[in-house]
């Protein structure tokens, strides 16, 4: 009997491997999947909002020309 387990323990713990691993690979399919829905999802919304309701466009400042001088060694003591 104890041969018989001993030639058993292996395939057992094969099969269980072999289990582990697929439910791994269902479980990162079903992670993809949502993901996928949720990804097209918000792009579809963010799409919808950009097509209908558009930002204004901010109009950047002139800088000023010349040059800065940003230190305090020009003043008296």
């Amino acid at each position: 009997m104890k041969r018989f387990l001993n030639q058993l323990i292996p395939f057992i713990v094969i099969g269980i491997a072999i289990v582990a691993f697929a439910f791994g690979i269902m479980l990162l399919a079903y992670l993809l999947f949502f993901g996928a829905i949720i990804g097209f999802t918000l792009f579809s919304i963010l799409w919808i909002r950009d097509k209908f309701f558009p930002t204004k466009k901010v109009v950047p400042t002139k800088k000023a020309d010349g040059r800065i001088i940003d230190s305090d060694d020009w003043k008296e003591l």
